[in-house]
Formats: structure tokens, sequence, C-alpha cells
């Protein structure tokens, strides 16, 4: 069973390597703002579940403060 899990995470990892491969520049760029917009609601959602007080406003800085600091980080 191991082996077929393996065998399908290859040939799924090679779908979407042939996929990323065949998108324009333009689509690879619009790909790429989708996924993080996508990452920021998944994290404005975390952030409301760890602190359910805080109001929109406050997610966002939290949000933003979170992006700063990994911004940082990577340099």
């Amino acid at each position: 069973m191991e082996g077929l899990i393996a065998s399908d995470a290859r040939f799924a990892e090679r779908a979407k390597i042939k996929q990323a491969r065949a998108m324009s520049p333009e689509m690879k760029f619009r790909a790429g703002a989708d996924l993080f917009e996508e990452a920021c609601l998944w994290t404005l959602a975390g952030i409301a579940a760890k602190f359910p007080h805080f109001t929109e406003s406050e997610r966002r800085r939290e949000l933003r403060r979170r992006l700063e600091l990994a911004e940082r980080l990577m340099q």
C-alpha cells in the first residue's frame, strides 16, 4: 500500500510540474498572487481563532506584523 501511495505522490508531483511548465509567465504571476491571497485569508482565519476578541482592523494589523517578521527573517 505504501508503495502505491508513493507512486501516486510521484505521479501527482510530475503532473504539477508539467502543468507549471505549460503556464505562461503571466499565468504563473497570477497563480502566485492567488496563492498569496489565499494564504493571507487562512492566516487571518487562524488569527481570528486564536484572538477572537480582535477586531478586523486588529487582525489585519497582526497579519502585517507577521508578514514583516517573515520578510526580516528571510533577509
